[in-house]
């Protein structure tokens, strides 16, 4: 792995991997829902979509067929942190794709007529979101609990938001946050590495350098109860914890502990609720770690009848957790993370994708060898301390979507 850092403040990661037959070309841009103002809300998530509507010199037919012709693929991704640009194709085509994706960033068109057909497609995914009661339960959750960040925001916007949006919006949120000394550019796998570099030269070297990644506010973890109203085929709550954010060196002891809650099919809660019990058809634990902050959930869907019997059960495995992990717990989700982790690293795709993520948030580049290590130096007394103060934090927030009861029923099962 080789990394180098342009004038300019452009960051390139350069993963050469002996015996690769494909590339995977991206750019990362440190421009995500977390970067807007409250009159921007969802617009990161729009200029996505609108990367791939045309530029100056190609249309957005002439970059489907394009890749086609090249036999990758191409796409796209907003999140709360960042907008993911990336490709994948044959490796005597690596230069070729990075280039359509340099055109994409530098010369978007923006038309305003394509604009305005875009929105409508944005609105009707925003709406494909307000049907699923799982993603209403997140979104209130986020809403509820970092209600002070732009964290609690969510990704797509605001109807109101997105619905007035123009070109010249779109214009100037990329003029000031698609700057180089906010980009990583991540190749991996087989490629021209001369034509790379001189792609990359004279495309995005040749960017004028902005005013760099402003740093967020740590979000604040308010404790909270947020219920929505809605007729959806079953109910489904969110239950947060505080965190860890991004960087924490217990990130690997967390993982082993989402995984023992929740994070399989041996965890504890699929076990009792979905196995034992037939609660729940979906169960499950994550964590989910920012810069400042991080969240500790337990998700579930179920019958709206069984509301109270599922929060019961929940508390109960979660206070469970406090008495301790097992030897073959613990042995188990460490194996399992471990596979997963480096398995999950094998393919080009997965490498490209890893090591831009860690130029991005981290800051620096993890490897292989020291997941390993860190993953073998935990002990069971880490996983418990831990539980002790994620899981036996007071600071409780709780999100129920569909059939919802009354506060007070829900207060008590807190």
């Amino acid at each position: 792995m080789e990394k180098q850092t342009l004038q300019n403040g452009l960051r390139i990661i350069y993963l050469p991997i002996e015996g690769a037959y494909s590339a995977s070309v991206g750019i990362w841009v440190s421009a995500g829902s977390c970067h807007e103002s409250i009159d921007q809300q969802g617009i990161s998530h729009f200029i996505e979509h609108m990367i791939f509507k045309g530029t100056t010199k190609r249309s957005a037919k002439d970059i489907s067929e394009e890749m086609d012709l090249l036999g990758g693929g191409i796409n796209a991704y907003t999140a709360k942190e960042y907008t993911r640009y990336y490709a994948q194709t044959l490796a005597e085509n690596a230069v070729s794709a990075m280039d359509i994706l340099c055109d994409m960033l530098l010369n978007p068109l923006i038309d305003p007529d394509e604009l305005e057909r875009e929105r409508g497609v944005i609105l009707d995914e925003m709406a494909m979101y307000e049907d699923s009661g799982e993603d209403v339960a997140h979104e209130a959750l986020y809403a509820s609990v970092w209600s002070n960040s732009p964290l609690g925001r969510p990704i797509c916007g605001i109807k109101d938001t997105v619905s007035g949006f123009t070109s010249d919006n779109l214009r100037e949120y990329i003029h000031g946050n698609y700057t180089p000394d906010r980009m990583v550019a991540v190749v991996a796998g087989s490629f021209d590495r001369p034509g790379m570099d001189r792609l990359i030269q004279n495309t995005l070297g040749t960017m004028k350098s902005g005013g760099g990644i402003h740093p967020l506010d740590n979000p604040e973890f308010t404790p909270s109860l947020s219920l929505t109203k809605k007729r959806f085929e079953q109910t489904s709550l969110v239950l947060a914890m505080p965190g860890l954010p991004s960087g924490d060196s217990r990130r690997y002891a967390i993982m082993v502990l989402n995984f023992i809650v929740g994070g399989g099919a041996s965890s504890r809660l699929f076990q009792r609720l979905r196995e034992e019990l037939g609660l729940a058809y979906s169960v499950y634990s994550s964590h989910s770690a920012s810069k400042g902050g991080g969240l500790f959930t337990v998700s579930a869907s179920f019958s709206a009848d069984r509301q109270e019997m599922v929060l019961t059960e929940i508390n109960e495995v979660l206070k469970g957790m406090l008495d301790g992990v097992t030897a073959e717990e613990f042995d188990r989700a460490r194996a399992q993370i471990k596979a997963s982790n480096i398995m999950g690293l094998e393919t080009v795709a997965a490498r490209a994708s890893f090591a831009g993520h860690n130029e991005l948030i981290e800051g620096r580049q993890i490897t292989s060898k020291e997941i390993l290590e860190n993953l073998n130096a935990l002990t069971r007394s880490d996983i418990d301390n831990l539980a002790a103060e994620v899981i036996g934090s007071p600071a409780r927030a709780l999100s129920v979507a569909g059939n919802t009861k009354s506060r007070s029923f829900y207060k008590n099962l807190l």
